[in-house]
């Protein structure tokens, strides 16, 4: 059982965050199975018992690095505050902007998007608790508005594939910028280059939703 990671303390003793400045870097660079403790006390100036003492061992560690990088995506990105009132179209197009953002952008402090990716290919213990704290709650507000959009009378299956293409179009360009750099030699993800993207898969996102309405008013007819 993985110890819950206190993000509160990560930035309040200079030796965690030192060691948590160090693990971000080896950890991607190396996946969790790979990366040497030693290495990251080594890196970060401390005793190897360093990590003991603060985060438990390895695996509390990579669980706070984590907890420390979903939570600096959720202040640099908050989920948007919208009234009820505000077209569907809008309030989603919100969500897509701050999940685009939280994901993707360059310039955020928070990198949860690929350690996310990494830890979705090759997953560990973490990736339950990941999923609770910082994935669901996600999942959840998208799946809301595609409840809303849709009525109650569409089955859950309908509405988590609808989920599921929206931030598949998110992800494609964390996974996958290797190949999109050698299709687009200027793509960008900074600033307004960011903002294009967003309103470009909200727009193309809202256009397949109403088509999969057309398509669930037709079996229902």
């Amino acid at each position: 059982m993985l110890p819950e990671a206190d993000d509160s303390k990560s930035a309040a003793h200079p030796t965690r965050k030192a060691l948590l400045d160090v693990a971000i870097e080896v950890f991607l660079a190396d996946g969790f199975k790979a990366a040497r403790v030693a290495d990251i006390a080594q890196q970060a100036g401390v005793r190897l018992s360093a990590i003991n003492y603060h985060f438990g061992g390895k695996e509390g560690l990579y669980l706070a690095l984590l907890q420390h990088h979903a939570d600096l995506a959720w202040r640099t990105a908050p989920p948007p505050v919208l009234d009820p009132d505000t077209p569907l179209q809008q309030r989603l197009q919100a969500l897509i902007a701050a999940l685009v953002r939280r994901m993707l952008d360059p310039d955020s402090p928070s990198r949860i998007g690929r350690l996310m990716i990494r830890e979705v290919v090759n997953p560990t213990a973490a990736l339950d608790v990941m999923f609770e704290r910082f994935t669901l709650p996600q999942v959840n507000l998208l799946l809301g508005l595609l409840r809303e959009f849709f009525g109650p009378q569409v089955p859950r299956e309908v509405l988590l594939r609808a989920a599921l293409s929206i931030v598949g179009q998110c992800l494609v360009y964390g996974v996958a910028s290797p190949i999109i750099t050698r299709l687009q030699a200027d793509f960008d993800l900074r600033g307004a280059a960011l903002d294009r993207l967003a309103q470009h898969i909200a727009t193309f996102s809202w256009a397949g939703l109403q088509a999969l309405a057309a398509q669930q008013e037709g079996q229902h007819a």
